[in-house]
């Protein structure tokens, strides 16, 4: 509990040394705390939760993450008052922090919202790979019903078998879909399931549902979208979102490795190599001698 406290505070007192705290008083209408001066807003709740969280959270929740947010600030304005920034460990962590966070900022906000990867460039370095993405195992494309009631399992078998829409039974009756979701599987191989769910599933075909499968006290329905065979090319449309990782890495590193080098060329950078073989030699003797002289702020 106090390593948690320590480690909130800790936090808390990097954001108001880099960035201090809202307390215009013209802007009050969206205010959801105060600590004296230092308000927090809407705004700040949606920064802490994931947004596809958001419109799950009760009351309670959003109410203790309002709480949080006053301990965290009645507690990192403590530590400025009993001399925390005075604390040259702190100086030292508090610097690390800032510089990772103006880091940050330059991968996300500049390197990276320069890049365009347009669909051509996907499509043209699916078709320049195409070895790159050769099955080595069976796999399936299925939707996917789950649910842990035998009476609920009836109705949606009998609904099936009645043409109804597989995702809109799943939308109404599978435990686990949800409003983000689908009831879209994507791809798998016979490693991705349950053991006992690979022979209905692979054996079956193209169109056809599988289920009810009882596994335990769950019941799986699953319907067949298509097959890919061991030895076949993956679809463009299943290595999409892979090819656009490649070739988004590959672009960022360039402009990256660009940039160091501009920065470098504008700036007097030394490194004293004669000093890093020394530590490189002496390291552990250095290290040892650096422990004893005292515990470490953790």
């Amino acid at each position: 509990m106090h390593k948690k406290i320590g480690y909130i505070a800790f936090f808390f007192a990097v954001a108001i040394f880099l960035y201090g705290c809202h307390n215009d008083k013209n802007e009050q209408q969206d205010v959801v705390a105060r600590v004296d001066e230092c308000v927090m807003r809407t705004q700040d709740i949606f920064v802490r939760v994931p947004p596809e969280f958001l419109k799950n959270l009760d009351r309670e929740q959003f109410f203790r993450i309002v709480e949080d947010w006053v301990d965290e600030k009645l507690l990192a304005e403590y530590a400025v008052d009993n001399g925390a920034e005075n604390d040259e460990e702190i100086k030292r962590r508090l610097e690390e922090a800032r510089n990772q966070i103006f880091v940050d900022y330059v991968r996300n906000k500049i390197i990276s919202q320069r890049i365009k990867i347009s669909e051509r460039d996907v499509e043209k370095y699916y078709l320049s790979h195409q070895s790159d993405f050769i099955r080595d195992r069976a796999e399936i494309h299925a939707l996917h019903i789950h649910t842990p009631s035998k009476v609920i399992a009836d109705s949606i078998k009998k609904m099936l078998a009645a043409d109804s829409s597989f995702c809109a039974v799943a939308r109404k009756y599978s435990s686990e879909y949800y409003d983000r979701d689908s009831c879209d599987l994507g791809w798998f191989s016979k490693s991705d399931i349950l053991p006992r769910l690979v022979r209905p599933v692979f054996s079956a075909k193209p169109g056809e549902v599988v289920g009810p499968v009882k596994i335990d006290e769950d019941y799986h329905f699953f319907k067949i979208i298509e097959r890919g065979d061991e030895g076949t090319v993956r679809p463009l449309e299943q290595v999409k979102d892979e090819i656009y990782g490649r070739l988004f890495s590959a672009r960022f590193n360039e402009l990256l490795s660009n940039l160091l080098d501009s920065l470098r060329a504008a700036k007097t950078v030394v490194i004293d190599t004669f000093m890093i073989d020394s530590l490189s030699q002496g390291g552990k003797n250095v290290f040892r001698k650096h422990s004893s002289a005292g515990d470490s702020f953790q």
